[in-house]
């Protein structure tokens, strides 16, 4: 019964992301879908009260069915086949949403396209140096040529080709491939832990799998921080398996999709017990997202990595709270903008606020336990 209650509640989100599509982008030219369209535009644009409400109400039934599996989880009772079918819907799930908290999205799509389509160096070229193309019509950050590691072209680039300059294919081709990376997540997190913690696995496996956090940010609005995700995840089963230079090769692989992983590369040289090597690399990735945050914004997406390595402690008790308290504030952190529609200095503040709030309270909570302990 859980299960069903949060694929219901997954197909709901599947549904309010065409609450944000783009007004300037219309996916499908059947009047079916263009009359959804124009409803769901009303209700996302111009109902943003009620818009924000229905939001708040599907993350928290998420919260919900997701902490009920997770229990089941920790306590065994969970089959390959309850593991299995809330997987796959949230497969289907990336496959029929939009990405509805991404702008970064369409900019990947773009900035591959600026390599496969006018064969021109995306690091010297930016989307506002293509006016008549029509993709920027609902283009954001149009300003800034590509930003992130070489790899990531070099992954994106037969997504592209074979989108065959059509937007909506390119589109699911590129779904397919984030969908592919997350899988690929999943099934590393089961190989590490059935190495080091076999009784855990359906926790860590459900831990990651079904995290709101993970659902809404590589899947729904997929960001490339899931395919860093997955590289970190791979070096470390490398690190385990006794393949050091191979883990350091990943790592690399890593950090060539978006550099940030670069920092973890002294761990790799020092020999320590493994599950002290990932509490680290945790710690590491933390404190290197700092100077990034101070310089740019708080974005959920941020943690998919961190979130991917937590999965191998299993997180239960102090850790599973903060993870969970960490989860609901970054996904809250999107309330603000859909109530207003804009990012002006009001809307940032009360943004930190309803981010660390749950953080706060998961802390009180923990605190709590310790002094009553005590």
């Amino acid at each position: 019964m859980t299960t069903a209650l949060y694929l219901l509640a997954l197909l709901a989100l599947a549904i309010y992301s065409y609450s944000q599509i783009d007004l300037n982008l219309t996916l499908l030219q059947h009047p079916a879908f263009i009359n959804f369209q124009n409803v769901m535009i009303q209700l996302g644009y111009f109902n943003r009260p009620s818009s924000t409400l229905i939001y708040l109400i599907i993350i928290f039934l998420l919260f919900v069915f997701y902490i009920r599996i997770l229990a089941k989880a920790g306590r065994d009772h969970l089959s390959s086949r309850q593991l299995a079918l809330p997987i796959l819907g949230v497969v289907i799930l990336g496959l029929i949403s939009y990405p509805a908290f991404s702008h970064d999205f369409f900019n990947y799509l773009f900035d591959i396209r600026i390599l496969t389509h006018y064969n021109l160096n995306p690091y010297q070229f930016r989307p506002l140096d293509f006016p008549a193309d029509p993709w920027l019509r609902f283009m954001h950050w149009v300003h800034r040529p590509y930003p992130y590691g070489p790899f990531w072209l070099v992954l994106t680039f037969l997504p592209s080709v074979f989108g065959f300059g059509k937007f909506v294919l390119t589109l699911l081709n590129f779904k397919i491939l984030f969908l592919t990376f997350y899988l690929g997540s999943i099934f590393l997190i089961k190989k590490i832990l059935t190495r080091i913690s076999p009784q855990k696995i359906a926790l860590g496996v459900v831990f990651f799998a079904l995290n709101p956090l993970v659902i809404v940010e590589a899947v729904v609005s997929p960001h490339l921080d899931i395919v860093m995700a997955f590289f970190l995840l791979l070096s470390t089963y490398l690190l385990l398996s006794t393949k050091r230079v191979l883990a350091i090769l990943s790592l690399v692989l890593s950090a060539g999709v978006k550099f940030l992983t670069i920092v973890l590369l002294p761990v790799y040289f020092f020999r320590l017990p493994y599950d002290r090597t990932i509490k680290i690399l945790v710690v590491l990735l933390l404190l290197s997202l700092v100077p990034v945050i101070y310089q740019r914004e708080f974005y959920p997406w941020y943690f998919l990595p961190i979130f991917s390595l937590l999965a191998l402690l299993a997180p239960q008790g102090k850790l599973l709270i903060l993870s969970l308290s960490a989860s609901a504030g970054l996904l809250l952190s999107y309330a603000p903008y859909l109530y207003v529609g804009s990012y002006p200095p009001e809307v940032q503040q009360a943004k930190l606020i309803v981010t660390f709030l749950p953080l706060a309270l998961g802390l009180t909570i923990y605190g709590r336990k310790i002094f009553l302990q005590n």
